[in-house]
């Protein structure tokens, strides 16, 4: 079984390249496609870089396009691999314990049930072994190749955010299905996470940017109306859950709630792609 991997960088300290470190030593080939507007090439400097393709683009293109971008150059390969691993920069993986989800992985290549088999995230959900999910984030997955070319691929226009759930639409449509093995657990963060108490109960936010509070609501009103069924649970939380601890609990709401604001209106007028600013 060959496993291939990518990286998304996005002007990456050095706690992410040490990242690097648990991963690839599973990995057939790591490529790494560089977001930043700068060449990062020097923070691999003692890393075993025969493994390692460093693509920077010297621009944001979004995650979408740079996974994208992964993906084909993965499967261009002249040996193409059987899984490609899927990581973020922030996210660090349990090494040793990898090798357990290879008998589902071989399983997988024999039945080609399911599209996406991920790693869990901060245990949840809780549980043991491989599971079904409806949908799953990005990193930590080991994408089936032969799967991944029954679809179109990541949807580029999306820029960031929701990109992965719409993938996973994607196998949905295909008969595929999404897979978690709960007792394997990454470390990843999502957003920059407050912790607020109210009457002793502990209130996660996610307190991301302005900007990318637009891309979430442009995405999940705009995915949302494409397909309402799949789509439901996650624009309910957001329209009426993430939003109010943005009122409540975030610092920046003024502008945070702006960007809603015109995300959701881009969305109603179809645009999409990386943001633009008003004159």
């Amino acid at each position: 079984m060959i496993i291939d991997g990518i990286v998304v960088w996005y002007n990456p300290k050095q706690e992410h390249v040490n990242n690097i470190d648990s991963y690839l030593p599973f990995l057939r080939k790591l490529y790494i496609i560089d977001n930043s507007s700068s060449d990062n090439k020097n923070l691999l400097e003692g890393k075993d870089t025969s493994k390692i393709e460093y693509i920077p683009l010297l621009d944001n293109m979004g995650i979408a396009k740079a996974l994208k971008l992964g993906v084909n150059k993965a499967m261009e390969s002249k040996d193409v691999a059987d899984y490609i691993f899927t990581i973020d920069q922030d996210s660090l993986v349990p090494t040793d314990e990898v090798k357990n989800a290879y008998p589902y992985l071989e399983k997988n290549m024999e039945s080609k049930e399911y599209g996406i088999i991920g790693l869990n995230v901060q245990n949840y959900p809780d549980g043991k072994g491989l599971m079904d999910v409806e949908y799953w984030i990005t990193s930590g997955n080991f994408i089936l190749v032969e799967n991944y070319k029954k679809i179109e691929g990541f949807k580029e226009e999306l820029f960031i955010d929701y990109v992965d759930f719409e993938l996973n639409e994607q196998y949905k449509k295909a008969n595929l299905k999404i897979g978690v093995i709960g007792d394997i657990v990454i470390k990843h963060t999502i957003g920059n996470p407050i912790v607020k108490k109210i009457f002793g109960k502990k209130i996660h936010c996610m307190n991301h940017p302005p900007v990318r509070y637009y891309y979430r609501y442009r995405n999940i009103c705009y995915l949302h109306k494409r397909n309402k069924k799949f789509y439901r649970k996650l624009y309910l939380r957001d329209l009426y859950i993430d939003v109010l601890k943005v009122i409540f609990f975030e610092p920046n709401k003024k502008q945070k709630l702006k960007m809603i604001r015109r995300g959701k209106k881009d969305a109603r007028k179809g645009i999409l792609g990386k943001y633009k600013e008003q004159n």
